[in-house]
């Protein structure tokens, strides 16, 4: 990829609501941010396909510390290009604590990232959203050091936190 797409375009702008999905999760159960709204902050992790080392590594950061994710009231929903049946399994393999929910199409996918319909492929990354569905962080980039860190990212929860006491 070149430098230019090795970045996803700016389609979210901060303070704007994120868009509203509903995909199936590993056991065919539909998942949407509708279902955290006003309870749970969101963190929406796009993975490439699971089949990627890379990918599974990325996702391992997030399942260490899942716990404190919790902590800080967020909600955790990977979104992967893979079908449900694949999902499924990894979930089982690598003991994920949140969903793997399968968008094959890339209808989601495509909303959020630059999404390659021939070849399946996307730009990885992350959305934060606060417990409202309002957009407080994005980073997509091939470069994991370019998205932003796990660290970053607790640390952004515990701002959210202040300003979003419940």
């Amino acid at each position: 990829m070149n430098d230019e797409q090795n970045q996803a375009p700016n389609n979210l702008v901060k303070d704007q609501i994120i868009p509203a999905f509903t995909l199936p999760g590993p056991d065919g159960m539909p998942h949407s941010p509708w279902d955290y709204k006003q309870r749970e902050h969101l963190l929406l992790l796009f993975i490439p396909s699971l089949t990627d080392a890379r990918a599974r590594t990325w996702l391992s950061g997030f399942v260490e510390q899942y716990r404190a994710f919790r902590d800080e009231m967020c909600a955790i929903l990977a979104i992967t290009p893979d079908p449900v049946l694949k999902n499924l399994q990894v979930q089982e393999e690598l003991h994920l604590p949140f969903p793997l929910l399968a968008d094959p199409q890339g209808s989601v996918i495509a909303r959020y990232t630059q999404w390659d319909s021939a070849t399946r492929t996307l730009l990885p990354g992350v959305v934060l959203a606060d417990r409202y569905n309002a957009l407080y962080q994005q980073g997509f980039a091939q470069d994991e050091e370019a998205r932003p860190s796990i660290a970053e990212l607790l640390a952004d929860l515990r701002y959210i936190n202040t300003l979003c006491t419940p």
